[in-house]
């Protein structure tokens, strides 16, 4: 017979929880949480969640984009504040030009464009240079003062509008000009659109003029004059041999730019474009050596 199997060891009892040294506290009884704050009560629909963009990268970039093109809190954007100081130059533009209207349309002008006219006609037919000698001394006894002396006398090569001419300038200001024009080869091109009234009377030679919105051409013959109204725009040409005096009036530095346009951007010609600033100047000094003279100084 088998011997019986060893019997387990005994295990004292756990105490009962509560009892011991250590005693865990006791915990309170639970109780239901009260609702949230906001939380819909039963039978309530959760309101709709609206997410803000501001709260996300993306929204912060277009929020920061928003701000910068609008200047932050309302104030005018740089696009605005380019289209005021636009609008400003524009203003101060139409002023200027207003105030250059009025003071052309009131001062007093030294020559006359019938004069020029006939005193040219006077002497058209004649060979070109005896003319323009004639027409330099009488000019020299109407306007003392006025007329470039010999020693400033030059003829100066003109390009402009495509064709090339040569001018020798005896009066120059800021609002009138007199000089001698003509072109010994035939030439022709744009006559130019300006901010003045410019006529020419033919000594010798043939022009022929074709004006802006019309189907023909016209042709000229010594002792007619050619007048170009401010703003108008023509097609001219020149046969070889033919000269004329021509005479200005109006905001005379605006006619620089067409006159040269072709020496800066085409032949690059700066000898003759130091030419034709030396010899404008000078008209200048004489004119406010004039002027100055008038007052007594």
């Amino acid at each position: 017979m088998p011997p019986p199997p060893p019997e387990a060891p005994a295990v004292a009892p756990s105490p009962p929880r509560g009892s011991g040294p250590f005693q865990p506290p006791t915990a309170a009884p639970l109780r239901p949480a009260a609702p949230a704050q906001g939380r819909p009560r039963p039978g309530m629909a959760w309101p709709r969640r609206v997410r803000s963009r501001s709260r996300s990268p993306s929204g912060w970039r277009r929020g920061g984009a928003a701000a910068a093109a609008g200047g932050g809190g309302g104030g005018m954007g740089s696009t605005g504040r380019r289209v005021l100081r636009a609008g400003l130059a524009l203003g101060a533009l139409a002023l200027v030009l207003q105030g250059l209207r009025g003071w052309l349309a009131s001062k007093r002008y030294e020559f006359t464009p019938a004069e020029i006219a006939q005193l040219a006609r006077h002497h058209a037919g004649l060979d070109h240079e005896l003319a323009f000698s004639k027409i330099i001394v009488e000019l020299r006894k109407k306007h003392p003062g006025h007329i470039l002396p010999d020693e400033d006398l030059q003829w100066v090569f003109v390009n402009a509008g495509g064709w090339m001419g040569s001018m020798c300038l005896l009066h120059a200001s800021l609002t009138e000009y007199v000089l001698l024009f003509g072109t010994a080869v035939d030439t022709g091109g744009h006559s130019g659109r300006y901010w003045a009234d410019i006529s020419d009377t033919v000594i010798s030679g043939t022009f022929r003029q074709w004006k802006e919105g019309t189907t023909r051409s016209e042709i000229y013959y010594p002792g007619d004059t050619i007048v170009h109204q401010a703003g108008e725009a023509t097609s001219v040409q020149w046969s070889a041999g033919t000269w004329m005096v021509e005479y200005g009036r109006g905001f005379i530095p605006s006619t620089l730019a067409f006159a040269l346009a072709d020496t800066l951007f085409s032949t690059q010609d700066f000898v003759t474009l130091f030419y034709t600033l030396r010899v404008y100047a000078k008209g200048l000094l004489l004119e406010a050596n004039a002027f100055f003279s008038t007052l007594g100084c």
